[in-house]
């Protein structure tokens, strides 16, 4: 018996949620949605069913992955960087001959087109699934890194996520797997988009065991006042497109180190903190110019990228000393 809730669609997936009581199926299905796969079952036959909701966001597939019965994956995760975190039991991991044994509080991390086994569900609970593409991912560290990479990232089999930059990366992944399976959701603009897929990524490499940790823990070298006069020229011409550090980085031909550097030696805030400056003034502009009548708040904060409308509110009650709705109100 089976039951799909959605029809199966072909890269890149809007959504996709089903239930299996078909091995067969089930691993057709998440081969189309994350990897091509060999599903054994280990525990009663009888009880097998896999349950997957899953979205896309650019370079992310994210989603919750249960099987109601004890199962080993065998997989090579072709092409792409995978993370999983279960929310309850364990996921043995072998890859390498490394084994990790994830349990809520750590992830388990595989890297590109290697065999990895995983063995799980014993306790049938969801397992938080993130797959990210390797050219994304890539060019990620070499931003990170201001220079090109020599091979793949050789991620640690297992990832603490239990406290620190860890649990916040995790809490941020969770966030984006809640987000996605909702249509209208404000993370599948392109404003709030591409700035989050950027911070998953970003916030990965920064919490993730690698050969590039120490180096990105060094300082890297500031960039020039030039570079970032540049770069707040581009971003005052760019506020309303869905810029992220690493875009302006590029555009300025520097290292999102560098650059983030050079903005807290000239400016003493991030490149980020200027961004969301320029686009408060502009949401400010926006108010003053606006018809009551015909917007509203939320929908010119929505426009400078302000998904939350009450630290919309309290940024701009710092920056103008009155509510953003009483400027709208002006207009009247």
């Amino acid at each position: 018996m089976t039951a799909l809730r959605e029809p199966l669609r072909p890269q890149p997936l809007p959504e996709v949620s089903v239930r299996s009581g078909d091995p067969d199926e089930a691993r057709e299905v998440g081969a189309r949605v994350y990897h091509s796969h060999r599903v054994t079952v280990l525990g009663d036959v009888s009880r097998f069913a896999m349950t997957l909701d899953a979205a896309s966001l650019g370079p992310l597939t994210v989603g919750w992955l249960s099987y109601d019965t004890e199962v080993r994956i065998e997989s090579s995760h072709d092409g792409h960087y995978q993370v999983n975190v279960p929310t309850a039991g364990t996921l043995v991991a072998t890859s390498s001959g490394r084994e990790a044994v994830a349990a809520p509080g750590t992830a388990h991390v595989h890297v590109p087109d290697r065999h990895a086994m995983f063995t799980g569900w014993v306790t049938p609970a969801p397992v938080l699934a993130l797959r990210i593409t390797q050219p994304a991912l890539d060019r990620e560290m070499e931003q990170l890194l201001d220079r090109p990479l020599r091979h793949a990232i050789d991620l640690d089999l297992a990832m603490d996520v239990s406290t620190g930059r860890g649990a916040q990366w995790l809490a941020l992944v969770r966030s984006l797997a809640t987000d996605l399976a909702d249509d209208n959701s404000l993370v599948r603009q392109p404003m709030v988009a591409a700035p989050f897929a950027h911070s998953v990524m970003s916030g990965l490499l920064l919490t993730a065991l690698h050969e590039h940790r120490d180096e990105l823990a060094a300082p890297a070298p500031a960039a020039g006042t030039s570079v970032v006069r540049r770069a707040r020229d581009y971003i005052e011409a760019n506020a309303g497109q869905p810029l992220t550090v690493a875009d302006i980085a590029r555009t300025c031909g520097v290292g999102v180190r560098g650059l983030q550097h050079g903005f807290h030696r000239s400016m003493q805030i991030s490149p980020t903190e200027y961004l969301r400056h320029v686009r408060l003034r502009y949401a400010h502009r926006d108010l003053l110019l606006a018809d009551p009548m015909m917007t509203t708040v939320e929908a010119v904060a929505h426009r400078w990228g302000f998904t939350h409308r009450g630290r919309f509110s309290a940024q701009y009650r710092d920056r103008y000393g009155v509510q953003p709705a009483d400027t709208l109100r002006r207009r009247r």
